[in-house]
């Protein structure tokens, strides 16, 4: 699909103007091109079908972001370990004595 889209900004890089109907026979001549099916209706899911499955798919979206760790987190934890770094660098070795 972003052989389309690109086509689409040579287009507009060369200022060739293009009309909505321009766009559609395009976009089949590339569906086609590629191998794809082009579609000749508007499809059977609903929009109360299509509204229900996208809040569904962003509930499961959202409870996984809700189990990430936070920036504050990420952060803190970044802390820590520069932290333990700091002090396994000043930790003394052996053989040398402590000051």
């Amino acid at each position: 699909m972003t052989a389309y889209l690109e086509f689409a900004e040579l287009q507009a890089m060369g200022r060739r103007p293009m009309h909505m109907a321009d766009w559609i026979a395009k976009l089949d001549e590339y569906l086609r091109l590629s191998d794809r099916e082009v579609l000749d209706n508007a499809g059977g899911v609903s929009h109360e079908a299509a509204l229900a499955k996208a809040e569904a798919q962003y509930q499961l979206f959202a409870k996984q972001q809700a189990q990430l760790p936070s920036q504050v987190e990420r952060d803190f934890e970044a802390s820590i370990e520069a932290v333990k770094q700091i002090e396994n660098r000043r930790a003394p070795r052996k053989g040398r004595a402590k000051k």
